[in-house]
């Protein structure tokens, strides 16, 4: 029977290093076969039950917005160009938009006024899943999609997404696009590399957020108790 110490096996489900497991284990503790253990250096076993306790909840402010194409996602512009604050009352100046979309782009943009929300969020480590529909036009068949469902792309060096046909039409296509990161202008870069022109592109999800529960150029603003 393989045997491993605390820290080592809580490395390993929680995809943290060592050191941060062992602190996590002397500050919060760690369930094991239903008791409270904060020895990280105890031997533990493969049938051995471990659960991870999970911090507090906290209530986080959070804002849903529609973003619509044209305006820009910043807190303001050189150029004098619209910018999403534009479309929030003032009392909510001091948010942070949760990740970007480009000025072409539209969908599901959120804001926070909690930074470790905000970061956990954006952080590819936190694998939350974002989703696009992407109108295109071009060539696309069969072995090309699977081409772009690859990890890397040319320079770019992009994690693997997962890009599904949703609907096409000759050579109009609508894709689906599912990313763990958020990279500047990814979306329109795998598709350039393609030789696929991008007619529309919108966030229709962020996470357990969906654009549905919100109208075209307007926003929804709600509090949840997170843990993370």
């Amino acid at each position: 029977m393989l045997k491993k110490t605390l820290s080592k096996k809580i490395s390993e489900l929680s995809q943290i290093s060592r050191k941060k497991a062992e602190a996590l284990i002397k500050e919060q503790g760690i369930i094991l076969n239903g008791k409270i253990e904060k020895r990280p250096y105890i031997i533990v076993v493969d049938n051995d039950k471990i659960e991870i306790p999970k911090k507090n909840s906290k209530k986080i402010n959070l804002i849903l917005f529609h973003k619509p194409k044209g305006c820009i996602t910043s807190k303001k512009d050189e150029k004098n160009r619209t910018v999403v604050y534009d479309y929030l009352p003032k009392k909510f100046s001091n948010f942070h938009y949760i990740g970007r979309l480009d000025y072409n782009s539209e969908g599901l943009l959120l804001f926070t006024d909690h930074t470790p929300y905000k970061r956990y969020m954006e952080s590819p480590k936190s694998k939350v899943k974002r989703v696009y529909l992407v109108n295109t036009i071009g060539s696309l068949n069969n072995e090309k999609l699977k081409a772009m469902n690859q990890k890397i792309y040319s320079s770019f060096n992009y994690q693997k997404p997962k890009v599904i046909m949703a609907h096409t039409n000759k050579n109009k296509h609508t894709l689906r696009f599912e990313l763990l990161e958020g990279k500047n202008r990814e979306i329109r870069n795998i598709c350039e590399i393609f030789n696929l022109k991008v007619e529309k592109l919108k966030r229709i999800s962020f996470g357990k957020f969906f654009l549905k529960t919100v109208p075209h150029a307007n926003y929804k603003v709600m509090q949840i108790n997170e843990s993370y």
